[in-house]
Parts: C-alpha cells; structure tokens; sequence
C-alpha cells in the first residue's frame, strides 16, 4: 500500500515536471527561431540595400552619360558598357568620341552597321577600312571592353597618352607626330570628363 502511494506521488510529480518543462522547451524553439529568422530577415534586408545603392550608382551613371551622348549611336550601347569597370567604360566612350564622333562615322558592311564604334582591327575584318564587324551591340561592347581591359590592368596603359597603341599599334613613329598628339589630346578630354563624372557617383 505504501509502495502504491509513493509510486504514485513519483507519477505525479513527473508529471508536474513534464507539465512545465514541455512548455519551457516550446518557449526556447520560440525564442531560438525568432532570433534565426529576425537574423536571416535582416541579412536579407542588407543585402537588398546594398544591391539598390549598387543599382541606382548604375542608373545615376548612366544618366550622366547618356546626357554627354544623347542622339548619338553609341547611346543603345550604354546599358552594356555601363556593365564594365569605371576605366573601362571611360575609355570605351572617349576612344569612341575620337573614332567614330560616337558611332556616326563607322564601319560598314553591304550597308550595314558593323557597331564598331572604335576603329577596331581584330577578327572578322569584313567592315569598310579592314575594320571588324559585330553581330550585334554587346558583342562589340564584350569584345572591345575585353581588349581595352586587358591593355588598361594588364600592360599598365593607363592614361590617354599611354592608350596611343590604339592608334598606333606597337609604334608611332610612322604616324604624322600632329594626329598622334591630337589623339591623345581629344581622347584626354573625354577621359577625363568622365573620370569625373564616375566619381561624382561613387
């Protein structure tokens, strides 16, 4: 009788335990999750802050340099040169300026556009002047992006003054010394007008 009842008091204090312990283990997953999710939540939320600075840095640069080339050719290619590194894009649009007033003198094939807005010599040389021809505007902004890329970061050629092998190839002393100067100087000028623009954004 005896072992009955304490057999039964045990029964009920386990119980009792269980009766708080259970809900306790409820309110720590609560806790634990809300902590988890309020974390993820406002990670997610950073991450969509930083991705719209980045975009509206975009937007807000190619505004500013659309307004430098409104009307001309090379305008429908901005959405993708706006894509590529600050250098990059200032000399895309400089060299352009130079070579092309922006895509208003290019090359041509059977009447078409080649969009070749730089005076580039690469593959497919079926564009009037032995110039390339491109299938489309981003293939010639990936192409030529790629060749001055390589020629700014990795043959440190940096500046208008050192880009002239653009113009020149390997050497200029066959070139008249007055075009090469004008070059540099017309491709300078844009340069760094653009220069500051990119950096007005960042």
């Amino acid at each position: 009788m005896r072992k009955n009842k304490k057999e039964k008091e045990e029964r009920i204090k386990k119980s009792k335990t269980r009766k708080f312990l259970i809900p306790g283990i409820i309110i720590l997953l609560f806790v634990a999750y809300g902590s988890y999710a309020y974390k993820k939540m406002t990670n997610n939320v950073e991450l969509l802050e930083g991705l719209s600075i980045e975009n509206t840095e975009k937007i807000e640069l190619e505004q500013k340099i659309r307004s430098m080339v409104a009307g001309y050719p090379i305008e429908e290619m901005l959405p993708h040169i706006i894509e590529k590194d600050p250098k990059v894009a200032a000399f895309m649009i400089s060299i352009a300026k130079k070579e092309s007033n922006w895509g208003k003198r290019c090359p041509k094939y059977k009447g078409r556009d080649c969009f070749n807005y730089w005076g580039y010599k690469g593959p497919n040389r079926i564009g009037s002047g032995g110039h390339s021809c491109f299938n489309s505007r981003k293939e010639a902004v990936d192409i030529v992006g790629k060749r001055i890329k390589t020629l700014v970061y990795k043959k440190d050629l940096n500046t208008p003054a050192k880009m002239i092998v653009w113009k020149c190839g390997s050497t200029c002393s066959g070139h008249n010394p007055f075009g090469v100067r004008k070059w540099i100087s017309d491709v300078n000028y844009y340069y760094k007008e653009l220069q500051t623009r990119l950096y007005q954004t960042q």
